[in-house]
This record gives C-alpha cells, structure tokens and sequence, in this order.
C-alpha cells in the first residue's frame, strides 16, 4: 500500500475476483468513513442540534484600525448571528502592540450591538507576551487576565460547549486552556484559528506570518490544545498575496460587499475607514453617510480577507463555487472549500509541519478547493450576510 503526495492510496492486488471485490468494498467504506468525518467536522454541536451554536470571538480589532478586515470579521459573526447560527456570548478584544495607532474598537461592538440589537460583552486581552508554550500567565496581575478569566467563565456558564473563532492574538486562549485543562476538553466545542501559513515561501526563507510573530509561543501551544482545532492557514505561501489550495487569503472588492448597505452598517465601516474621532458614533449611524463622495472612494477600494472560511466551517457551513452559503452536508463537490483531517506539529518557534491524513487526529485544515474561483464565490458569501446588519 502506498500512499501518495495528497493522501490518495495506490493498491496493487494479485488474486481472485473475490479478493479485488473485498479491496473495493474496503475502499468505499473507507472514503465514506472519510466524507462522514469531513461532515462531523464541520457541523459544530450547535448546528447538530437546530440551535445556535454558543460563541466567542477572539480579534485585534482596534480604533484607528490596525487593519480593516478585523471589522468586516466582526460584522460577518454578527450576521451569522442574526441568521440564528451562533449565540454570541462574548469578544474578546486583543492588547495592541506599540506599534498600533488605535486601542481596542470597543465602539465597533458597541455598533454592531445596536445594529443587531444584542448586548454583547467585551473583555480586553493580555499585554503580555507568553514565556513559552506551557506560560499560564501565574504570576500577572488581574488586568492583564481579564480575558483569560471572562473565557474560563463563559464555558463554565454555558449550557453547550462553546465554539472560539480566533482572528487575532492566541495568548489568552492558550493560558485559559492551561489553567482549566478539563473545562476545555469538556466545554470547548472547537478552536478555529486564523494564523500562520501552510507553505514557506522560498523568496522570503525563515519568514513567519504575521500573527506568528507576535507571540510564536502562544501560536505554538494552539496545537497542544486538550480540544478540536481547526487550522486556517493565513497564507497558502508565506505573505504571497494569492490564493491557494492551502491558505484562507482571498482579495474582496468592496463595491461587491458594501454597496448595498443598510445606512446604519455603511456608517459602521465609514467610521472605521475615516478613523473617525466623532463621539457621536451611535447617532450617526441613523442615517447614511453624510459625504458620499468619501464615501464613493471607499467603494472603489479592495480588501484582504482571511478569517470568513472559519466562521462558517464554524457555524456548519460552506460557500459553494457560485458563492451561495450552504449546510456544509449538503455542498458536496460545488463546495469551494472544506477542512480535513491533518496531522500537524509545531515547533517552539512557531513552523509547523502537517500532513492530510483520513485519520481522526482531533485536527483539521482549510482545503480551497477551487483557488480560482475561491475569491468571488466569497465575496459574494459576505454580500449576502451584510444584507442581515
């Protein structure tokens, strides 16, 4: 039995007829023992259930932005909300690195609460950066686990385990699963993270993703985590602007996702874009934006995006290669991308290593599997959720 680059199996059987029969047979239950653990994989308890599945959002969303896609990944987990796909218990709002100009864009939940008319609370994340992969954070000061406390909570107090889409920093992932190991195995229904890249890139050796090097420790120990971890590679080659078979990036037209904006969620990216200093952040959104010209500009830029494909893996569904949003169970091969199971390592230096496998391994990773197609079949996934804000 040999297997080859990809998973795919290549059986030579010297024998009867029967014996080739029994191979065959073999061979279909074992790729339907393979799709049924692709679907388990992405049909999280809650969608199992007919109920919304209970989540936290973990971001580095900030005002001035860092980066504009954190609120467009804010505004896609509020839709997925008001589709009745996710109880959204709490986010889970990143310390910003002295690099950033802003502090975290409390307003920007604070907006989307209105608009989908929840009161969603937020906790600010560790400024600290983790020691190693086993760092708990013992020794810091109340303030800076306030986020690793309001997480341990959240799964305690939840009926249902608890789904965490983490689009940001892991650090306060990873101490609140050191702590309360058992809590996590029990109440945590999966880990969706957002970081690294699945390939290295040969004009950039050594080079890690972003969000890597922020904290390579905490990056590092999500892949010891006691509970499911779906894996999002950023990059399908280390900060290559493509799409690939491997990597979550794709590049969003916004004329495609903005236009057709309810007033109130077009002043929410407006007050973002125009790093508005307005106190009157509430009441402006009442009415669109007063300069359409500005506002014109906006429309006629492009975004990266990274994070969509995990909030719906999370949520239990899937974009088909025409973009409509489906039960990831009932896509089949129109899905343009899917998770499968993988068997991967990390070192302390945050680089991975993985392989695809079709054994249960409690690890799964983004498989695009249309690149091409990949990036307008999800823009327009992420036009239709703006229609709910």
């Amino acid at each position: 039995m040999k297997r080859e680059k990809g998973g795919e199996m290549k059986i030579v059987v010297l024998g009867s007829t029967n014996t080739d029969r029994v191979v065959k047979a073999v061979l279909l239950k074992m790729t339907l023992v393979a799709v049924v653990a692709v679907a388990n994989a992405i049909t999280p308890l809650g969608a199992a259930a007919g109920e919304p599945l209970p989540l936290l959002h973990v971001t580095d969303l900030f005002h001035p932005h860092g980066d504009p896609d954190d609120h467009f990944d804010l505004a896609v987990t509020y839709a997925l909300a008001r589709r009745g796909h996710f109880d959204l218990n709490g986010v889970v709002v990143d310390y910003p690195p002295g690099f950033r100009p802003g502090d975290p864009a409390v307003v920007a939940v604070a907006q989307m609460n209105r608009l989908a008319g929840y009161s969603v609370p937020v906790a600010i994340g560790t400024s600290l950066r983790l020691k190693s992969r086993r760092d708990a954070l013992p020794d810091a000061p109340p303030q800076e686990t306030a986020a690793v406390r309001f997480i341990l909570a959240q799964l305690r107090a939840s009926p249902r385990p608890v789904a965490l889409v983490c689009v940001g920093n892991a650090a306060d992932i990873v101490a609140a699963a050191l702590r309360e190991p058992d809590l996590f195995r029990e109440k945590c229904a999966g880990v969706y993270l957002n970081s690294g890249a699945a390939n290295d890139n040969p004009e950039k050796p050594g080079e890690l993703e972003f969000n890597v090097n922020l904290d390579p420790a905490a990056y590092a120990a999500m892949f010891d985590l006691p509970c499911p971890l779906y894996w999002f590679p950023c990059w399908h080659v280390v900060e290559r602007h493509e799409s690939g078979a491997d990597g979550s990036y794709y590049r969003m037209p916004h004329r495609e996702a903005l236009a057709d904006l309810s007033p109130g969620a077009a002043n929410y990216f407006g007050y973002m874009f125009w790093r508005s200093a307005d106190p009157k952040w509430l009441r402006a959104m009442e009415k669109p934006p007063a300069d359409a010209g500005a506002w014109a500009k906006i429309l006629d830029g492009q975004r990266n995006m990274w994070s969509t494909a995990s909030q719906l893996v999370a949520a239990g569904l899937t974009v088909t290669k025409d973009g409509a949003i489906v039960p990831a169970t009932e896509a089949g091969d129109k899905a343009v991308f899917t998770v499968t199971p993988v068997e991967v390592t990390c070192t302390d230096e945050g680089r991975t290593t993985w392989t695809r496998t079709d054994k249960p391994t409690g690890r799964w990773m983004l498989r695009v599997t249309d690149p091409a197609r990949y990036p307008a079949a999800m823009t327009k996934a992420v036009a239709a959720l703006f229609k709910e804000l």
